[in-house]
């Protein structure tokens, strides 16, 4: 230091020597005292990547020499470098070209406002104004002023943005009640109720063909949800006697389907547990017969439709149906499958226990289908579990882009951005432009710093159906864009992020209530202590922050040189936490 104020001594001494013949040695020697600087945040903070810097001054009257100019720099210096910025020119009443002009009797006021790129060196930089004096027409001999601090440090709380974005799982699709159905028809004579095998539709092999296979789908003995027997009548006939007609026709087929139960108990010799039969008679299918006319290749088949749409009544309806069965023979093939009974029966599909997946999972995977082995890894929260059960799917079912998709969501889960990427990419490969794929690459992306990317692929997801207004509301921090951010957490709480985005809005009483209510970390303490800090709060400050490095000692390191603290880095209690 004593060598430094020697050197400094002496060039203001050649300095003054050099100067006095024009009057410019008392602006050397009066620097100090004549000329303030204010920086309108200080510490200098990190908003979106840069950091602004806004800084006031002020000229003395009567200070500046009339034929003087003088060059002002801000600059930001730092361990391994410094950010020069705009020059400033301040020039005397008596000279000429660019530059505030500063008169004599009065003071003069002067704004520097510059951004420079954040760099991480700049935590612990110091802004100073760099200036040197001349006489005009005689720059080439300069003189060098002493830089002037006028600010320390910048701040970089807005980029302090936890990892807990929202991520997307890939839905495995398993059920795990999933009901199978199976039915078959039986026909009926027009206007009777009876059973009548000999019927054509009855005989007919595909027909006969569904009632077998219900049969056989009834021998697999499967827990049966529910047998239901409907019964229609065709829509030709009057409607109080079709309604009856369909109702003997569903006790008919009631009939049948006891039979059949009794002949099937016989067979497999034991009881078929089921419940009571559901039956339901339907009266006449006017809508069936409608759909089939029109999906008929009946050449008249709209004119018909039309005059048949246009009788109010029922019964004259009716009516004109049966008119048209003389007109067109046709229509009487339309009618024959409509004078029928249903029978459908629901079964449960059986299912592997869930103990039995997750053993199955970790043990022989290969006794599971993909959905299962998929569904298997959401029964277990340990992430090392499940990232083994999701390389098994990969092994098994190699062409599942759900498989990665899902190993690259525990990785994230694990912060293993690296090996989470690999995996996006081989999903992404195999289902592109997959919505939970594209949110999980922007996750990646926003981690890496790549900013734009990363609000890309947020969007692309987004138009797929999948919520990521939680991350965009993460990146908007990041950018700077405190209000979007804001906006885009609209509906959420109780985060860390919420709460920094409304830190950085100027809302600290939201923060601290989203604060209060998010689950206990290291990062929540620590941005406690920060809020502390800005409201002077001693108690505040070193409680959190000793729960802070707690919970994550390496938070020792960042709050030491973290500018949030300034006021407290010569305070006892403050320096024994970080130490």
């Amino acid at each position: 230091m004593k060598n430094i104020n020697v050197k400094f001594l002496f060039v203001l001494l050649v300095s003054a020597a050099f100067f006095s013949s024009c009057g410019l040695n008392k602006m050397i020697r009066d620097y100090g005292d004549n000329i303030t600087y204010t920086s309108q945040v200080n510490p200098l903070e990190n908003h979106g990547g840069e950091v602004a810097v806004n800084v006031n001054g002020r000229v003395s009257d009567k200070y500046f020499h009339r034929r003087a100019k003088l060059e002002l720099t801000p600059v930001l210096k730092f361990e391994g470098g410094e950010k020069e910025m705009g020059t400033y020119i301040l020039r005397g009443d008596r000279t000429s070209g660019q530059g505030t002009l500063v008169n004599r009797g009065a003071d003069t006021n002067l704004s520097m406002n510059e951004k420079v790129a954040f760099e991480e060196g700049m935590l612990e930089s110091e802004l100073v104004i760099r200036a040197r004096v001349y006489r005009e027409g005689r720059e080439d001999a300069y003189v060098n002023l002493p830089d002037r601090k006028v600010a320390d440090g910048v701040i970089n709380t807005s980029q302090r943005v936890d990892k807990g974005q929202d991520l997307a799982l890939a839905p495995h699709g398993y059920e795990k009640v999933t009901t199978v159905s199976q039915s078959a028809d039986i026909y009926f004579e027009y206007m009777r109720h009876n059973l009548n095998w000999r019927l054509p539709l009855n005989r007919d092999a595909a027909n006969q063909q569904k009632i077998e296979d219900l049969k056989d789908f009834l021998k697999r003995q499967w827990e049966i949800q529910s047998v239901e027997v409907n019964a229609w009548a065709s829509p030709e006939g009057e409607v109080a006697f079709n309604e009856k007609l369909s109702e003997n026709r569903a006790t008919a087929v009631e009939g049948y389907v006891n039979n059949l139960f009794r002949t099937l108990q016989r067979e497999l010799g034991e009881d078929i547990e089921r419940p009571d039969l559901k039956v339901t008679a339907k009266g006449e299918d006017f809508d069936g017969f409608m759909k089939v006319l029109n999906a008929s290749d009946l050449r008249d088949k709209q004119a018909i439709a039309n005059v048949i749409n246009s009788q109010l009544a029922p019964a004259e309806r009716e009516r004109r149906i049966k008119d048209m069965t003389v007109i067109y023979a046709e229509i009487e093939n339309l009618l024959a499958p409509l004078r029928r009974g249903e029978i459908v029966v629901t079964l449960f599909e059986p299912k592997k226990t869930d103990e039995e997946i997750a053993m199955f999972s970790t043990s022989d995977p290969s006794q599971l289908d993909n959905k299962e082995l998929l569904y298997a890894a959401t029964l277990t929260d340990d992430l090392q579990t499940q990232l083994a059960i999701y390389k098994a799917a990969q092994q098994h079912f190699p062409q599942d882009y759900r498989g990665f998709n899902n190993a690259a969501y525990v990785y994230l889960k694990m912060e293993n951005g690296e090996e989470a990427a690999k995996e996006l990419e081989r999903a992404n490969q195999l289902a592109p432009n997959t919505g939970y794929v594209l949110n999980n690459l922007g996750v990646v992306a926003l981690w890496e710093g790549d900013y734009e990317n990363a609000q890309s692929y947020f969007e692309a997801a987004q138009a797929q159906g999948v919520r990521v207004n939680y991350n965009i509301g993460n990146l908007m921090i990041i950018k700077g864009d405190y209000p979007a951010a804001v906006s885009s957490f609209a509906g959420r709480t109780c985060t860390y992020n919420i709460a920094l985005a409304h830190l950085l809005a100027g809302n600290e009483s939201a923060a601290m209530t989203n604060l209060d209510c998010a689950p206990e970390s290291a990062q929540v303490a620590y941005l406690k202590a920060v809020i502390g800090a800005r409201r002077e709060n001693n108690t505040m400050v070193f409680q959190n922050l000793r729960r802070a490095v707690q919970l994550n000692p390496a938070l020792k390191e960042e709050a030491k040189k973290d500018r949030e603290f300034i006021r407290y880095f010569n305070v006892a209690e403050f320096q024994e936490l970080v130490r």
